[in-house]
């Protein structure tokens, strides 16, 4: 058996994790590389990638030496050989939040306090809290001091929909980096965190020497776990879950090689750098599943709340509701998107966050939905979604803007009228289920819904029931527009979208779908299933628009007919 509290489980603390005898992921070398440097350094990755223990692993070094990293590379490899200095380390995410009646002058002031008395220098107040901060620069010896900032713009994405407040923050912070770049010469080293990443024209102006490695190829894995780092340190743990999990399920199925690619699946394929050349794992959501594996593979960032970063839910709540048309979300619910990039596109200046002009793919990457997918022979950038733990968040919190709801909760209704149609093959029942999950989607996007559209929200929405489905599955003979797999069934459908609620034109569309499924074979599919009669429907949705020549809006699956089903029969390889 494994011990679980071996794990780095909720521990971000270097000191800790060492003391306690915890799996430490050996990344010194990148942080000896780092802190022999000169100059400010900044990096920017999402939440729960492990930022944290980064800075205090640099805190750690820079306090007492090598006193804990014995057996580490820094150590092994004798890469480190200064002093110890005094460390400032901030934590800019412990005062994001307003506080009533207290200015963020005064949470800056307080916390800025705190922190240099820790480390025994004087903090007087004075009239603005950088006229304190550099007073006490200026009573500091020469490369005596290591400053640490840890979400350095959390207190601006908690602003990000009160364009005062926000400036504000941001005209002190700007301050802030311009007193530390007039007094660097007391500074050591400089690093900085943070889940946004501005152009450099704006808050770090002051900061003209900044080295951002964000982008940088030789710190793609400086946080996050690689391929090797996964199966160094954490090979017992992922034998310990294919046991458990056969255990669980009578099975022998899950092997070592099954759990490694199930992992990869669920929680790999993050990339960084500028030229995808490297990959990493989700820390959390892979401690989260080495430490409970009989939990199987769950979407942890997701139930966690890493998924809602407060930065994504700024945006769309005071951005993006005003931007677009909330439709061209749809476009992003497709399998597989991938958008055209850059790091400056993915970099805009913090000014266009005033002027709601702040790219969503740079929001998307930034809070950890989109990731570098690949440089194509151009040497151009294309990102999107890094896994399936990430789709999922990702289709969930765009169907709850889609559906005008804080949060997507269907209803028992909905469950029992799913299990009656799709468990059961009823399809009187199955229509009244799609015109339900219809119903939900909110006034203001539907009238712009085209086929695709419709096709993308149903297998979205039965995906969030628990129902496996898939959009635009090609065969050899085309391309299915949904397919559900249920226990006893697989559900092939056929779209066809009227325009007028028009007996005429909605039986041509039906025959129009029937004939297509027949022709192409759509129910007679080679696959690997066991049990299961696929099932063809045709399905014909009106969606007619309140116009000149109608008075009212009509919106409505009107049809949904059988088209034939055969058993499956395929013995698996």
């Amino acid at each position: 058996m494994v011990d679980v509290n071996k794990l780095p489980y909720q521990v971000s603390n270097f000191s800790t994790l060492i003391d306690q005898a915890r799996i430490y992921v050996d990344k010194t070398d990148l942080v000896a590389q780092l802190a022999l440097g000169v100059g400010p350094v900044f990096l920017s990755r999402p939440r729960r990638f492990g930022k944290s223990t980064l800075v205090s692993t640099f805190e750690e070094l820079f306090s007492h030496g090598l006193e804990r990293f014995k057996g580490l590379k820094i150590e092994k490899q004798n890469l480190w050989h200064d002093k110890t200095y005094k460390v400032l380390h901030l934590d800019f995410s412990s005062f994001r939040e307003d506080v009533e009646e207290v200015s963020f002058a005064n949470k800056l002031f307080a916390h800025l306090k705190t922190n240099l008395d820790l480390i025994s220098l004087d903090f007087h107040e004075t009239t603005y809290v950088v006229s304190s901060f550099n007073d006490t620069l200026a009573h500091t010896e020469d490369n005596s001091l290591v400053l640490l900032i840890d979400e350095y713009d959390a207190p601006l994405t908690a602003t990000m929909g009160d364009p005062k407040e926000f400036n504000n923050r941001r005209k002190i912070l700007s301050d802030f980096f311009l007193s530390i770049k007039s007094y660097s010469a007391k500074f050591r080293f400089i690093f900085i965190t943070g889940v946004t990443r501005y152009s450099h024209v704006s808050i770090f102006s002051g900061l003209n020497n900044l080295k951002d490695i964000s982008f940088n190829s030789l710190y793609g894995t400086i946080v996050g776990y690689t391929q090797e780092e996964l199966e160094f340190y954490f090979k017992d743990y992922l034998e310990n879950a294919a046991l458990v999990l056969n255990q669980k399920k009578k099975t022998t199925e899950y092997t070592y090689e099954k759990i490694l690619e199930c992992v990869k699946n669920h929680y790999d394929g993050y990339s960084f750098d500028e030229e995808c050349s490297t990959h990493v794992y989700n820390p959390w959501s892979i401690l989260n599943f080495l430490q409970e594996p009989y939990r199987e593979f769950k979407s942890y960032w997701l139930d966690t709340g890493g998924a809602k970063p407060l930065l994504l839910v700024n945006y769309f709540t005071q951005v993006l509701d005003k931007k677009i048309d909330k439709s061209e979300l749809l476009n992003y619910l497709k399998e597989n998107v991938e958008v055209l990039a850059n790091t400056d596109s993915l970099s805009p200046a913090i000014e266009s966050i005033e002027q709601s002009d702040f790219p969503f793919e740079a929001i998307l990457y930034q809070a950890g939905y989109f990731t570098i997918k690949r440089i194509n022979s151009r040497g151009q950038m294309y990102i999107g979604i890094p896994n399936s733990e990430v789709h999922e968040a990702f289709e969930k919190i765009l169907l709850e803007k889609l559906i005008n709801k804080t949060e997507l909760k269907l209803s028992e209704d909905h469950d029992t009228l799913a299990e009656s149609a799709i468990e059961e093959k009823n399809i009187s029942d199955f229509l009244g289920l799609l015109n339900a999950l219809l119903n939900e989607f909110s006034y203001e996007t539907v009238p712009t819904f085209k086929e695709a559209h419709f096709r993308e929200i149903y297998k979205v929405t039965l995906r969030c029931m628990g129902f496996k489905t898939f959009a635009e599955d090609q065969l050899s003979s085309g391309r299915t527009d949904l397919e559900i797999y249920a226990q006893k069934y697989l559900y092939v459908i056929e779209f066809k979208i009227v325009d007028d609620n028009n007996e005429a034109l909605i039986d041509k569309a039906l025959n129009e779908a029937k004939t297509q499924m027949i022709s192409r074979k759509y129910t007679v599919r080679l696959a690997n299933f066991f049990n299961l009669k696929t099932v063809g429907l045709a399905c014909v949705i009106v969606n007619q628009n309140k116009d000149e020549k109608h008075d009212k809006p009509f919106r409505e699956v009107v049809r949904l007919e059988e088209v034939g089903s055969v058993n499956l029969e395929v013995k698996k390889n």
